[in-house]
């Protein structure tokens, strides 16, 4: 019989517009040497890979219906309650692999689990919050598996700040998201996309796909505008946002009053953004925070495995965003300048192409992490 390992996470179900579901669904379906089970909701459809495939039809991914709802982007206290007794009283695997961002309340309860269980597990840390306040209380697997180094160099600061000796500190790995294959667009989709909002078909497009309110990102494209619109002044900048919050809308008001006109479009949930982004001259990634986010954004892997050339700030995680093109915080004539480089440099617009698919292919290719993690699975199941 092989060995089950089942993901903990929030379900595992349409939409895919999270992070944290796009890293468990991936790796999931990636996985050979060991049958996956995820958390779902009842009727979800079953999980298929998007394109060429080592995994055989009897290593198929097991959906297990133990949520009610899979829209939100964190689940209800009430579904969180259901998940864990679901843990507690009917889970069958031989490792847990959890998969969120840590907080006091999750940790504390997966913590009780395992050893309710006695169950190994790993424990992957979704998306970074902003302080590890308590990082003694928030890790709590065999495993721990940072995203980035920045997150592990944070995990260690903070048990420094914390004086926790390192013999009693949890074992920290590095493996990057994974990214499963993707789909190209073609010219048909691009101009669909593109007729949406209607924009020019030679326009240069610049895209932002990110939240409005958070991480700084529309303040920092605010200002290089200007500049680009000087240089290029028939260029569009595209908004693709996600109504993460209540105020999303109030935000996404704001903006169009003080920004809006020919150069400026807002969508948000975009049918496919990814045709959007395969139309445009460059994804700006301008972000300063990247909380409630996977630490190298799963829409940037998509766009550089599209061979659609990224700016981000040279900052964080993103600092690990391989070929990329990054600038400094608040330096908003280095953002347009990279900006128009991608537009009219083809040497160096090649260059960061070509750069950004060997990262992707060398560090995120789906198969590739998941032969990472079936390593920790295996040494961990044979302690146990």
């Amino acid at each position: 019989m092989r060995k089950r390992v089942l993901f903990v996470s929030k379900p595992i179900a349409p939409p895919f517009h999270d992070g944290t579901k796009c890293v468990v669904r991936d790796l999931a379906l990636n996985l050979s040497s060991v049958e996956p089970i995820v958390m779902s909701v009842l009727g979800a459809p079953a999980l298929e890979p998007q394109g060429p495939s080592d995994v055989t039809p009897d290593q198929r991914v097991r959906m297990v219906p133990v949520y009610g709802s899979a829209g939100a982007f964190a689940p209800a206290l009430v579904e969180n309650a259901r998940a864990a007794a679901w843990l507690a009283l009917g889970a069958r695997a031989s490792l847990w692999h959890y998969v969120f961002a840590p907080n006091a309340r999750t940790s504390a309860m997966g913590r009780w689990l395992k050893r309710l269980r006695r169950v190994p597990v790993v424990q992957t840390i979704a998306s970074a919050p902003r302080r590890f306040v308590g990082v003694d209380q928030l890790l709590f697997g065999d495993v721990v598996v940072a995203q980035s180094e920045w997150t592990r160099t944070r995990l260690g600061s903070a048990y420094d700040e914390a004086g926790v000796p390192r013999e009693a500190r949890r074992r920290v790995e590095v493996i990057y998201p994974p990214l499963g294959e993707i789909c190209a667009r073609t010219a048909q989709q691009q101009r669909r996309a593109r007729a949406a909002l209607e924009i020019p078909e030679r326009a240069p497009v610049f895209v932002f796909p990110g939240d409005l309110e958070t991480g700084g990102g529309v303040r920092a494209i605010a200002r290089a505008l200007p500049d680009i619109l000087r240089e290029l002044p028939d260029a569009v900048v595209v908004m693709a946002y996600r109504r993460k919050t209540e105020r999303t809308a109030e935000f996404a008001a704001e903006l169009e009053r003080r920004l809006g006109g020919p150069s400026l479009r807002l969508t948000t949930d975009t049918p496919d953004v990814l045709a959007l982004i395969a139309s445009s001259s460059a994804v700006l990634f301008p972000v300063d925070d990247l909380w409630g986010k996977v630490d190298l954004p799963i829409v940037l892997l998509e766009s550089m495995a599209l061979g659609v050339p990224t700016v981000v700030l040279d900052q964080g995680a993103l600092r690990e965003v391989g070929g990329a093109l990054r600038v400094a915080p608040g330096d908003s004539d280095a953002l347009a300048r990279a900006a128009l480089d991608l537009v009219r440099d083809t040497g160096r617009r090649g260059k960061v192409i070509a750069e950004q698919k060997t990262a992707v292919a060398e560090r995120h290719r789906a198969v590739v992490v998941a032969k990472a993690y079936e390593r920790l699975y295996w040494e961990l199941m044979g302690r146990a």
